[in-house]
C-alpha cells in the first residue's frame, strides 16, 4: 500500500492502518488525525507538516523519519522507534512517548509540554530550544544529553539517569529529581528554586551559580559539590533542606545557610569557613574533622551532633 492509497481510504473514513508498510513514502502537509498506524513501518518516511494529533503510532518504526513542523498533539508513540528521526519544530504537547527510542533524534525547537517520556531512551537527543514544561522523564535515560537553556519548569525526573547531562542555564523551577542520577552533570547558572532533589546523586556535579532557593536536598549525595558557589538565598516561607544529605568533603565556604536543615546529614571533612549557619538545625548530624572556628552557629540546634576531631569556635579540638 502506498501513500496515495492510504490518503484515499482515509478520506473514505477508514482509520485502521496498523502494520502497513509506508517506508520511504512522502505524506506531507495532510490531515491524518486519529489515524491508527500502530506497528507500521514508517522508516525514512517524510511526514513533515502533517497533522497526526490523537493518532496511534505505538510500536511503529520511524527511524530516520522526517516529522518536521508536524502537529502531534496527544499522539501515542508508546514503544515506537524514533532513533535518528527529525521532529524539529513539531508540536508534541501531551504526547505519550513512554519507552520510545529517541536516541540521536532531533527535537530542537519542539513543543513538548506535559509530554510523557517515562522509561524513554533519549541518548544523544537534540532538545535545543525545546519547551518541556511539565514533561515526565520518570526513569528516562538522559545520559550526556544537552539541555542547555531549556525550559523544564515542573518537569519530573524521578529516577532518571542524567549522568553527564548538560543542564546549564535551564529553568528547573519546581522540578522533581527524586532519586535521579546527576553524577558529573553540568548545572551552572540553572534555576533549581523550589526543586526536589531528595535522594538525588549530585556527586561531582557542577552547580556553580545555580539558584537553590527553597530546594529540598533531603538524603542527597552531593559530596565534592562546592556549595559556596551556589545561590542559596532562602525565601522567608521556605527553607533549604539537607536532611540525611551526604556532604562529605563538600565546600560550603562563605555560604549563607541560615535556617537550613542539616538533621542527620553527613558533613565529614566539609569546609565550613565563614559559613552563616544562624538558626540552622543540625540534629544528629555528623561533623567529624570539620573546622568550625569561623562558622556562625548562633542559635543553631546541635543536639546529638558528632563533633569528634572538630575544631570548635573557641579554637579547641573536640575529643
Amino acid at each position: 500500500m502506498n501513500a496515495d492509497e492510504i490518503l484515499n481510504l482515509y478520506a473514505q473514513g477508514q482509520r485502521d492502518f496498523n502494520r502497513v508498510n509506508l517506508s520511504r513514502e512522502d505524506i506531507i502537509q495532510v490531515n491524518l488525525i486519529q489515524i491508527d498506524l500502530s506497528r507500521a513501518d514508517l522508516d525514512w518516511c517524510n511526514l513533515s507538516g502533517t497533522d497526526l494529533s490523537g493518532a496511534n503510532l505505538s510500536r511503529a518504526g520511524l527511524t530516520h523519519t522526517r516529522i518536521i513542523s508536524s502537529k502531534l498533539i496527544g499522539i501515542n508513540l508508546n514503544d515506537a522507534d524514533l532513533s535518528y528521526a527529525d521532529l524539529s519544530w513539531a508540536n508534541l504537547s501531551g504526547a505519550n512517548l513512554t519507552r520510545v527510542d529517541l536516541s540521536y533524534a532531533n527535537l530542537s525547537q519542539s513543543f513538548l509540554a506535559n509530554a510523557d517520556f517515562s522509561y524513554a531512551n533519549l541518548t544523544g537527543v537534540n532538545l535545543t530550544g525545546a519547551n518541556l514544561t511539565g514533561a515526565n522523564f520518570n526513569h528516562a535515560d538522559l545520559k550526556e544529553v544537552n539541555l542547555t537553556g531549556v525550559n523544564l519548569t515542573g518537569a519530573d525526573f524521578t529516577r532518571a539517569d542524567l549522568s553527564g547531562a548538560n543542564l546549564q542555564g535551564c529553568d528547573l523551577t519546581e522540578s522533581n529529581f527524586n532519586y535521579a542520577d546527576l553524577t558529573s552533570s553540568e548545572l551552572r547558572n540553572s534555576d533549581l528554586s523550589e526543586a526536589i532533589l531528595q535522594n538525588a546523586n549530585l556527586s561531582k556535579a557542577n552547580l556553580k551559580g545555580a539558584n537553590l532557593s527553597g530546594v529540598v536536598l533531603r538524603e542527597v549525595n552531593s559530596s565534592r559539590v562546592k556549595l559556596s558557589e551556589l545561590n542559596l538565598k532562602t525565601p522567608k516561607k521556605s527553607k533549604i533542606i539537607f536532611t540525611h544529605a551526604n556532604l562529605t568533603d563538600a565546600s560550603l565556604e562563605g555560604a549563607c545557610l541560615k535556617n537550613a536543615y542539616f538533621n542527620y546529614a553527613k558533613l565529614q571533612k566539609a569546609t565550613i569557613l565563614e559559613v552563616l549557619l544562624h538558626r540552622a538545625s543540625m540534629l544528629d548530624s555528623c561533623l567529624q574533622n570539620v573546622d568550625l572556628k569561623s562558622a556562625n552557629l548562633r542559635n543553631s540546634a546541635l543536639s546529638g551532633v558528632n563533633l569528634s576531631g572538630t575544631m570548635m569556635p573557641d579554637g579547641s579540638i573536640h575529643p
